[in-house]
């Protein structure tokens, strides 16, 4: 999947389209809105590089999140784009009922595919004190 545009309201449907494909345990529809080599950083892991590998690393986040019976939301704060880069940032917050709830923080830096379609390049998150 990709998105036509970076304009603000595209974006947000992405994050609801997003969030709705992790509770639903679709990594493979998650991995499909990344670029080919694109990289995904995230605290207390190694750089994670190419979609399949994101595949892997959404199907692990998966199962943890069902394990501790979690929701993930996902805000929309900002989001840009000049010429073939665009970036968007926001807050994720998974509610964990028998645990804290965690926020974090992320960037993503999304490129216009040749066929003028975005896809994620880049993701990274950190935590939100």
């Amino acid at each position: 999947m990709s998105l036509a545009s970076l304009e603000h309201e595209e974006v947000e449907q992405f994050t609801h389209e997003f969030e709705a494909l992790f509770n639903a345990g679709d990594a493979a529809g998650m991995a499909s809105y990344y670029a080919e080599d694109a990289r995904l950083l995230a605290e207390h892991a190694p750089l994670v590089r190419g979609r399949d590998a994101i595949e892997r690393f959404w199907r692990e986040a998966i199962s943890r999140g069902r394990a501790a019976d979690a929701l993930r939301t996902i805000r929309l704060d900002e989001v840009t784009s000049s010429g073939d880069l665009g970036y968007a940032l926001g807050v994720v917050v998974v509610r964990i009922p028998s645990g804290p709830e965690l926020t974090t923080k992320y960037a993503t830096i999304w490129q216009r595919d040749p066929d003028g379609r975005w896809r994620l390049a880049v993701d990274s998150s950190s935590p939100n004190p």
